[in-house]
C-alpha cells in the first residue's frame, strides 16, 4: 500500500476519533469544585412559605439573607470554604429592634468554615466549637436585654427561654452544629461530584425530612442534565425527590401512634394520613468551568388531605 493512501487513511480515522470524542464533550459533563484561594462572592438566598386550606392561602411570608462566600484554602486534600451571614430583610416591613429581628440576627457575622472535599461533599465544619459557644452566648445576651415599660415583655421572655432551650439542644453536640450549620450549604452544593451525561438521569437512594421530625423518610432522588452551552460553560440541571406514600404512611401512623400512647391518649384514627404526599424538586444552573452554581430554586411541598405547605428557596450567586 502505497504511503499517501496510508496517511490518508489514518488522517479519516483520526478525524473520526476526534469528532466522537468533541461530541461525547459537547453531551456530558463532570461537574467538580474548581476553586481557588481567594475566591469570594455574595450569595442571596430568599425564602417563601405558603399555607393553604382547601386551595385557599392561609399565610405567606418571606425573608431575604445575603451571605458572603469566600474560599480560604484550596489544596489536594480539598477546600475550607467559609460561609458567612449578612443581613436578613422580611417582605413586611419591621421595626428595628423587633422580637424576630433580633433572634434572626443571633448568626448575622458568624463565619461557618466549611470543610469541602475535591468532589464538592461537606464533610465537617472547622469551627463547630466556637460556633456553639458563640450563638448559646449571643442567646444570652439576648434574654438580658431589658425590655422597660414593654407591655409584652413578659410573652418576649417567654419567647426567648423556650427559645433558647432549643437553641442548646440544636447546638448540644457536633453533630448537630454541624447539621444546623451546613442546611444551606448542602442544598447548594447538591448538584457537584457527578458526571452527567445529556437527558440521561442519574438516579439514587436518599432521605427526605419529616414534616413532625424524627428519623428522615427514605425516598428516591434523580437528576438530570437538560441542557450544555459549551460557550457560556452553564449547565442546567432539574433534580426531584419523592417518597412512597404508602411507605411514608405507614412510618407516620406508627410514630403518632407512639406518640398518643406516651401522652396517654388515644390513637387518631386509622388512614388519616394516607393522603400525605412529599416532594421536593429543584432547578440548577452551575458553571462547569469553575463548579460554583449560579442559581438555584428549591421547592418543597407538603400535602395532607386538603391542606398543604410549600417551601421556596432560591439562591443566586453574584461577584463581588
Amino acid at each position: 500500500m502505497q504511503p499517501s493512501i496510508i496517511r490518508t487513511i489514518l488522517l479519516v480515522i483520526l478525524c473520526l476519533t476526534l469528532s466522537g470524542f468533541d461530541d461525547l464533550t459537547r453531551r456530558s459533563v463532570e461537574i467538580l469544585p474548581r476553586w481557588k484561594k481567594g475566591d469570594s462572592f455574595a450569595l442571596t438566598i430568599t425564602r417563601t412559605r405558603e399555607k393553604s386550606v382547601d386551595g385557599q392561602s392561609t399565610v405567606s411570608g418571606k425573608t431575604r439573607t445575603h451571605f458572603t462566600i469566600e474560599v480560604l484554602r484550596a489544596d489536594d486534600n480539598g477546600y475550607l470554604v467559609g460561609w458567612t451571614a449578612g443581613d436578613t430583610t422580611f417582605e413586611a416591613s419591621l421595626p428595628s429592634d423587633t422580637f424576630l429581628r433580633q433572634v434572626v440576627d443571633v448568626m448575622k457575622g458568624k463565619q461557618i468554615v466549611l470543610q469541602v472535599d475535591d468532589h464538592g461533599t461537606i464533610t465537617g465544619v472547622r469551627n463547630w466549637k466556637e460556633l456553639q459557644r458563640e450563638t448559646l452566648k449571643a442567646m444570652d445576651v439576648l434574654m438580658m436585654a431589658k425590655t422597660p415599660n414593654s407591655h409584652n415583655g413578659s410573652t418576649k421572655q417567654t419567647l426567648l427561654s423556650n427559645l433558647r432551650a432549643q437553641w442548646e439542644t440544636m447546638f448540644a453536640t457536633k453533630e448537630h452544629v454541624e447539621q444546623l450549620c451546613t442546611r444551606d450549604a448542602r442544598i447548594y452544593f447538591m448538584a457537584l461530584g457527578r458526571r452527567y451525561a445529556l437527558n440521561e438521569p442519574h438516579e439514587y437512594d436518599d432521605l427526605l425530612p419529616s414534616p413532625i421530625g424524627g428519623d428522615p423518610f427514605p425516598a428516591r432522588a434523580r437528576i438530570i442534565l437538560k441542557t450544555l452551552d459549551q460557550q457560556s460553560g452553564q449547565a442546567m440541571l432539574s433534580w426531584n425527590r419523592t417518597t412512597d406514600p404508602k411507605q411514608v404512611a405507614h412510618i407516620l401512623e406508627s410514630k403518632i401512634k407512639d406518640l398518643a400512647a406516651r401522652r396517654g391518649k388515644k390513637s387518631p384514627e386509622e388512614g388519616f394520613v394516607k393522603t400525605l404526599s412529599m416532594e421536593d424538586k429543584a432547578d440548577i444552573v452551575a458553571d462547569v468551568r469553575t463548579g460554583w452554581v449560579d442559581r438555584l430554586t428549591l421547592t418543597q411541598s407538603v400535602n395532607l388531605g386538603t391542606r398543604s405547605q410549600i417551601d421556596t428557596t432560591t439562591i443566586v450567586r453574584s461577584v463581588q
